[in-house]
């Protein structure tokens, strides 16, 4: 990564914070982009501390990512255009679909969809822009990851405005991955990656357990003490770890962090591209079908109807 540029939309904290720590490790330029300055100013001091030589640069931009105009506006006032652009940034809202008010619903799009959307259509306009106007003919790798869920292939009860939104991404990244190959150009080319990760700790997952309805951790398996919790899931680090090795092979689909997400991945690819050759997810694909998803599913339903038993008691 020595001498790229990587935009972070939502580096501030979490997983994008561990990405961009990562990055800045291997030699990139880093420029996370978030809401809070005062959190971004503690996110970049941790980024300086990770680059391997002093020339790199390690900027913190405070904005909305949730309004177009100001994130055309942020992208377009920076030095240089990234090579890179992560989308991270997020949030969760919790309850049942009747509990949430159109408030919820609105909100958690907001910060899952339209971030994401407004980041990748603002830097594809600038780089196709900036293709059209540019005098070198060496060939540019410019790539756009966004940061799904495993929420996306599955619904779980509590999480009905949180998967809808993840789902909006993965079907995001999936058309973009083949818009892209529009811009055939002898200056450019354009790679669109999408990561899935599952449940793994950090500061935002601990305050969200508060909030969580109890149906909604006995199905994903965090109804424990969150000291247990933590020996059981992966870090931010590790996951960021596993999807920065995923982009580095060219993976569309990202599933490193579970096998979990791999059978629920195998199971619903439609037509994204299979990891690798494909031989590995043709393989889970039946084997889940047949195996896996099914139990889960009947499980799951089981535990939805012991809850209505619950509340008439």
């Amino acid at each position: 990564m020595r001498g790229k540029t990587v935009f972070i939309a939502g580096g501030s904290a979490g997983l994008g914070k561990e990405i961009a720590k990562q990055l800045a490790a291997q030699g990139a330029d880093i420029t996370i982009f978030a809401r809070g300055q005062g959190q971004l100013d503690e996110a970049k001091k941790e980024i300086l501390a990770e680059r391997i030589y002093l020339a790199q640069t390690v900027h913190a931009v405070s904005i909305d990512l949730g309004d177009a105009s100001k994130v055309q506006d942020a992208f377009k006032s920076q030095d240089r255009l990234p090579d890179v652009l992560y989308c991270v940034a997020g949030g969760t809202t919790h309850g049942f679909f009747t509990d949430l008010d159109a408030r919820d619903l609105e909100s958690c799009m907001k910060k899952n969809y339209f971030t994401a959307a407004y980041t990748a259509q603002s830097i594809l306009r600038l780089w196709t822009e900036d293709d059209k106007a540019a005098k070198t003919t060496s060939q540019r790798l410019r790539q756009i990851i966004f940061i799904t869920s495993a929420a996306a292939f599955l619904g779980v009860p509590g999480y009905a405005a949180y998967t809808a939104s993840k789902c909006a991404v993965r079907a995001l990244a999936d058309t973009l991955r083949m818009e892209v190959l529009r811009h055939p150009d002898k200056v450019s080319t354009y790679t669109v990656h999408c990561a899935f990760p599952s449940t793994f700790i950090t500061e935002a997952f601990v305050e969200e357990q508060k909030m969580k309805p109890e149906l909604t951790k006995r199905i994903e398996g965090t109804l424990a003490p969150i000291e247990e919790l933590e020996k059981q899931y992966p870090s931010a680090t590790r996951v960021a770890e596993g999807i920065i090795a995923g982009v580095s092979r060219g993976d569309f689909a990202i599933c490193d962090d579970s096998p979990d997400t791999s059978y629920l991945f195998a199971s619903m690819i439609g037509p994204s591209p299979k990891r690798g050759l494909g031989v590995v997810d043709t393989f889970l694909a039946a084997y889940a079908g047949w195996f896996i998803t099914p139990r889960w599913r009947r499980g799951w339903e089981k535990m939805c109807k012991r809850e209505a038993l619950r509340a008439r008691l």
